[in-house]
């Protein structure tokens, strides 16, 4: 059994628990900084970098650079703030301004301002690394690349998981790649673009008094950020790193002093709005926590999750009461995405993968029984695919649902003008064992349920919606997502009175990995060249395949080169043989691998002890833009890397949250997964080069299966294709529709 050492650590006042010494890949991520014995090479990216996240990033980044000081940019890391000292010598850490910030005196530092020092193993790794010349060895794929003076480019659109307009209806927050864009709240016009570390948006949230504004996200994988910004200033004033993913859905407190959000460490946490300081930390919820809110009176904290379940936490004491909601099968048939509170009233809205909206009241009002959902009000008419985000007008009159399945979605809104009282009748119910209770009384539960329900309209969209939010008279509804497009509905005739892409788009966001050489290297064993066995003489050399035919720049060739001897037997000589082209149209190796390097007729050449053979080669469509199919080419290669293996993602219940069909059996499902679970988590229509799809097998993201393929190389040319062309699945791609069996013997014989 592996030995446990727990220890704490200081984010910004928040406490983070790291296990030190446990196999923290079996569960999914690595611990924040692996501290090396005096032989190990120390690396930045690994190692010192996720203490600068933990620690400093968040007062030293662009958007809030403290002392002058940034930490997010490598250049500006070693070059220092306004002190003018150089912060990281290469090889002198005693000459290191940065070593002398955070080294204590007295118990003290000067960094983390405020916040207790560094503990001694993390200054030793520090100093460490800059005695070792302080390399950055950042992959590519991971630099953070933005700032407000340098906001994203956008050659297509963004997915947007994040929408709220500001109280008094005048702005309309978006999330969008690497920020939040500021509108006014008409779609007239983008009034200011929030530029900060977070990459993925998860949640945009106005404070009650409309000055400031909460973001969740980070970088999937790798880090989790709350943001606070000074809306009338579009200031960043504070920065709380927190967990090893992204976080979610941001709430603020009624009185404006407190944030929660849900981390994918299955936490829920609420900060000091103002300092940052973690307030309240539970961690009753046994799987990812997706979204917040507060009750009407700010006693309570209400969270939902991947776990099915609605869970309330008393804030004063952050312990955690009841499940709101029952885990009885049927009543939540998959996760719960979202959760909006009525403005005035302690109940509240869920919507989540079963496609049903349904309102609770958050306070019980009959003792818990064995398979109870005594919480439950009312359930609204099902939508097509999973509710990812749901909306409560300020007046409290409309309940508006968003959903999404295979690239489509709808837009629905519900009437609120029901009594949500609780009957006698029903009470004592509700109050019996589910299996005691009579076909009579199951039946008038069901009444009680749908009883005043009313859709009020329905909009379906060509996209999945991701997210909606009420304009504050309530005259209009935004819904956003898949597409990137923000459409504003009139709630009551559902019909879509404006739609406006909010991100800028006309530039290109280039491909992030300009070198293969920031990307380890994967461990292959090396392809040796083979000799002839002693004495052997050939007569023949015979190669498959006669020709050569490249067709495509992902296509490749397996050249299998068999010498006869003339003693009359036959070996494989491919490993022996030399290889050359009389132009450079192909690339080859020692195994015979045969791939495109640009158009054209040629021969390859094959030679050994004496004999040669020319193949004919010919190469087309290197330059031409290939169209990537799921079907035909995303899903072999996922098979051919082992991602949708029994062992991996295609075991019966995943790993870590992300499943795929075993060996690729359902396209469809496997799409949903990739493109549609989580908003489109996994990939990045933006920017291709930062999909988590990419990020995790090429190493650049930790990942348990490690590094199965490299930036350049064939397989991510065509993972990166078919996510820049907007990762679909073609359903025109032709199936298979029958097998027909012919016999080869129809003899039939008894064998023993």
């Amino acid at each position: 059994m592996s030995k446990i050492n727990i220890r704490y650590c200081c984010v910004g006042s928040l406490l983070i628990l790291t296990c030190l010494c446990l196999n923290t890949t079996a569960l999914g991520f690595e611990p924040p900084a692996k501290l090396a014995s005096p032989s190990d090479k120390v690396s930045y990216y690994k190692q010192v970098r996720t203490i600068f996240q933990s620690h400093c990033q968040g007062c030293h980044q662009p958007a809030k650079a403290g002392g002058g000081y940034v930490m997010t940019a490598f250049a500006r890391l070693a070059s220092g703030g306004d002190s003018k000292s150089a912060a990281i010598v290469p090889g002198k850490p005693a000459e290191s301004h940065l070593i002398e910030q955070i080294t204590p005196e007295g118990g003290k530092s000067e960094m983390p301002k405020d916040q207790p020092p560094l503990s001694a193993p993390e200054i030793e790794l520090i100093s460490k690394w800059i005695a070792q010349g302080a390399v950055d060895d950042t992959p590519e794929a991971a630099r953070v690349r933005y700032d407000k003076d340098h906001p994203p480019v956008y050659s297509r659109p963004p997915v947007i998981t994040a929408l709220d307009y500001s109280p008094d209806g005048s702005l309309l927050a978006v999330g969008g790649f690497h920020e939040v864009l500021l509108w006014k709240g008409d779609g007239s016009e983008l009034v200011a673009r929030l530029v900060g570390l977070s990459e993925r948006i998860e949640s945009v949230r106005f404070s009650p008094s409309g000055d400031r504004l909460a973001v969740t996200g980070g970088q999937p994988g790798r880090m989790g950020e709350v943001q606070v910004w000074d809306v009338p200033k579009r200031k960043l004033t504070l920065s709380v790193p927190v967990t090893f993913d992204t976080v979610y859905g941001a709430s603020w407190s009624p009185d404006g002093s407190k944030i929660a959000f849900g981390g994918a460490d299955n936490s829920v946490r609420a900060i000091n709005a103002k300092t940052g300081e973690q307030v309240l930390f539970m961690s009753a919820h046994s799987d990812w926590a997706l979204d917040t809110v507060f009750s009407a009176d700010g006693s309570h904290l209400i969270s939902v999750g991947r776990d099915q379940t609605t869970k309330l936490t008393e804030v004063a004491t952050q312990r955690f009461v009841d499940n709101v909601t029952s885990i009885t099968p049927g009543a939540l048939k998959g996760g719960i995405a979202s959760v909006a509170r009525h403005p005035k009233r302690d109940e509240f809205v869920v919507g989540g993968s079963d496609g049903e909206p349904k309102l609770y009241r958050i306070f019980r009002q009959t003792v818990r029984v064995i398979g109870d959902d005594s919480n439950l009000i009312r359930v609204f008419p099902d939508m097509p695919g999973r509710v990812y985000s749901v909306a409560i007008s300020p007046d409290g009159k409309r309940i508006a649902a968003g959903s999404s399945l295979d690239g489509a979605g709808q837009v629905s809104v519900y009437s609120y003008e029901f009594d949500t009282g609780l009957p006698d009748k029903i009470k004592a119910i509700m109050s019996k064992v589910a299996d005691s209770r009579s076909a009579e009384e199951k039946a008038t539960l069901l009444k009680y349920h749908a009883e005043g329900v009313k859709q009020i309209s329905k909009t379906p969209l060509k996209s999945g919606v991701y997210a909606v939010s009420f304009q504050p008279d309530g005259k209009l509804l935004a819904a956003a997502g898949g597409d990137g497009t923000v459409r504003l509905i009139d709630p009551e005739s559902g019909a879509v009175v404006k739609e406006f892409m909010p991100a800028p788009l006309g530039g290109s966001i280039a491909p992030s990995v300009a070198s293969n050489e920031v990307v380890p290297p994967k461990q292959e064993e090396p392809v040796e060249p083979e000799s002839l066995p002693p004495g052997a003489i050939i007569a023949s050399l015979d190669v498959q395949p006669a020709a050569i035919q490249l067709t495509t720049a992902y296509a490749y060739s397996q050249v299998v080169v068999t010498a006869r001897l003339e003693n009359g037997e036959s070996i494989d000589v491919t490993r022996a043989v030399a290889f050359a082209t009389s132009a450079p149209l192909v690339s080859f190796d020692r195994s015979g691998l045969i791939r495109p390097k640009t158009d054209g007729q040629g021969v390859l050449h094959i030679a050994l002890a004496g004999k040669t053979v020319d193949l004919p080669i010919t190469v087309s469509g290197v330059t031409t833009e290939t169209k990537v199919d799921f079907i035909h080419d995303v899903n072999p290669l996922l098979s051919k890397l082992g991602c949708n293996s029994g062992t991996c993602h295609g075991a019966l219940a995943g790993k870590n949250g992300f499943k795929l069909s075993l060996r690729g059996y359902d396209p469809l499902y496997d799409v949903r997964a990739l493109t549609d679970d989580h908003a489109s988590r996994r990939v990045n229509l933006a920017s291709p080069d930062d999909s988590l799809m990419l990020l995790k097998p090429t190493g650049a993201v930790p990942h348990v299966g490690g590094q199965v393929m490299r930036p350049g190389e064939p397989y991510y040319a065509v993972l990166r294709s078919w996510i820049a062309d907007g990762a679909k699945l073609d359903r025109a791609t032709l199936k298979v529709t029958g097998i027909t069996v012919f016999p080869i013997n129809p003899i039939v014989q008894r064998v023993g």
